[in-house]
C-alpha cells in the first residue's frame, strides 16, 4: 500500500501543475487587478505605474507564472499586498472553520442519504418512494443561496432557535464547542441539502441494481431476513461506487461552502476567496486554488484506500 500512496503522490504533481497554470491564466486575463484594488479609482498613472512596478506586473507573463512557480515549491504561497498578510497565514486561520463546515456537513449528508437510500430501495414504487423521490428533487433544485437565506429567516429571525452567522457568540474568547455546534447547523444543512438529494438518489439506484443480482436472490432463496440481505449483503457492494462519488465531491462541497459562507458570515475558506475574488486579490485567490487542488486529490486517494475497507478483494500492488 505503501508504494500505490507513493506513486498516486508522485502522479498528483502533473495535476497540480496543471491546476496552477490554468488558475494562473485565467486570473490574470480577467478584467481589473489588484492594482486597482490598491490605489483606487482616483489614482493618478503615476501612482498606478509604481504599484504595478512594485507587485512585478509589469514583467512579462511567464516570467510572473516562473516566479510564482518556484516560491511555490519552496512552499510560499505568496503575499496578499491587499490584506498585507502572507497567504499561507491567511489560509492557516481560515481553513480549520472550512474544514469544520465541510465535515459537519458531510456528516449530516451521509447520516441521511444512505438510509434514505436504502429505504427507498427496499420500498421502491410505494407511496413513500414517490413522496421522498418527489421530496429529493425539489431539494435538489433549490438554490443554495435560497436555501440558506431561508433558513435564517425561519430559524433565526422567526424562531430564534439558532444564531445568524458567524463562528461562535461574539463574547465567548475561548474556543466553545456548545456555541461553534449552534453555529454550524444551519450552515451546515445549507452546505449538505444539495448532497443529501443527489447522494440519496445515486444510493437507491445502486442498491436497486445490486436487489437484482443473483447472490441477492440467493440470499432471499436462502431464507436469510430482508434486514440480513440489505444490510450485511447488498449495502456493502452497492457502497463501493459510492465512495468514488464521496472523493470526487470535495470541489462541489468547497464550491458551495462559497456562497454558505457568505450568505451566514461564516469565517472560513469560502468567505475568504469570495473577499479575494472582490478585492481582486491574484496572491490570495493562487494559493487557494493550489490549496484547495491538493485538498481533492488527498480526497480522492482516500476514496480509494476505503475500497480495501469495504471490499476486500482490491488489493493494492
Amino acid at each position: 500500500m505503501t508504494n500505490y500512496i507513493l506513486r498516486r503522490l508522485f502522479f498528483a504533481v502533473p495535476t497540480l501543475l496543471g491546476v496552477a497554470v490554468l488558475a494562473f491564466v485565467l486570473i490574470h486575463i480577467a478584467p481589473g487587478g489588484p492594482v486597482a484594488a490598491l490605489v483606487g479609482d482616483r489614482g493618478t498613472p503615476a501612482q498606478i505605474a509604481q504599484v504595478t512596478h512594485s507587485l512585478g506586473l509589469d514583467k512579462p507573463l511567464h516570467e510572473q507564472f516562473f516566479a510564482w512557480i518556484g516560491a511555490l515549491a519552496h512552499g510560499d504561497l505568496g503575499f496578499s499586498y491587499v490584506r498585507q498578510s502572507p497567504v499561507a497565514a491567511l489560509i492557516a486561520e481560515r481553513l480549520p472553520a472550512t474544514l469544520l463546515l465541510m465535515g459537519f456537513a458531510l456528516l449530516i449528508s451521509i447520516a441521511i442519504a444512505i438510509p434514505l437510500g436504502v429505504v427507498q430501495a427496499a420500498r421502491q414504487r410505494t407511496r413513500f418512494d414517490r413522496i421522498a423521490s418527489l421530496a429529493v428533487f425539489i431539494a435538489w433544485s433549490m438554490p443554495t443561496f435560497w436555501f440558506g437565506t431561508l433558513l435564517i429567516a425561519l430559524f433565526a429571525v422567526t424562531l430564534g432557535w439558532s444564531p445568524v452567522g458567524g463562528l461562535q457568540t461574539i463574547d465567548t474568547t475561548a474556543f466553545d464547542w456548545p456555541s461553534r455546534l449552534a453555529h454550524l447547523v444551519l450552515p451546515a444543512a445549507t452546505l449538505a441539502i444539495v448532497s443529501i438529494a443527489g447522494w440519496s438518489r445515486y444510493v437507491r439506484g445502486s442498491m436497486i441494481e445490486q436487489l437484482r443480482e443473483d447472490y441477492a436472490r440467493t440470499a432471499v432463496a436462502k431464507g436469510l431476513g430482508p434486514s440480513t440481505v440489505l444490510f450485511k449483503h447488498v449495502l456493502r457492494n452497492a457502497l463501493i461506487p459510492f465512495i468514488t462519488l464521496l472523493g470526487s465531491s470535495l470541489p462541489g462541497l468547497f464550491g458551495g461552502a462559497v456562497i454558505t459562507e457568505s450568505i451566514f458570515a461564516y469565517p472560513g475558506m469560502g468567505q475568504l476567496f469570495w473577499q479575494a475574488a472582490l478585492d481582486r486579490d491574484y496572491a490570495t485567490l493562487l494559493g487557494m486554488t493550489v490549496i484547495t487542488g491538493v485538498l481533492v486529490i488527498l480526497g480522492n486517494l482516500l476514496a480509494d484506500l476505503a475500497y480495501g475497507i469495504v471490499d476486500p478483494r482490491v488489493r493494492y500492488e
